[in-house]
């Protein structure tokens, strides 16, 4: 009787550590992922804001030729169209990241 009560409680120790790992490294590889997603996110992120710093500054310098001329050129359009481009890819971005977390 002995040995079945020890038998038993060999195997249910066993059965309830292997549970509780189990569920960790599900628990571990979810944060993982998670942090992972996160910092592909925040990658973007900085991509997105370096691509609108570089079309701000494009369109910074084809504004000072427009002051300097007295006219637009097509460095004028192309800028704007750059900054344009570059801000609805971030907006899109952003919206699309954040609906995801909500």
């Amino acid at each position: 009787m002995d040995i079945v009560i020890s038998v038993i409680s060999t195997t249910a120790t066993t059965v309830i550590s292997g549970v509780i790992l189990f569920l960790m490294k599900r628990f571990f590889t979810e944060q993982r992922r998670k942090e992972e997603r996160r910092d592909k996110a925040k990658e973007r992120d900085n991509v997105l804001i370096l691509k609108a710093i570089n079309a701000l500054g494009k369109l910074t310098v084809a504004d000072s030729i427009a002051l300097r001329d007295g006219k637009t050129n097509g460095e004028m359009i192309a800028a704007l169209e750059e900054y344009r481009e570059v801000e609805r890819e971030l907006y899109e971005h952003l919206i699309g990241y954040h609906a995801k977390r909500i």
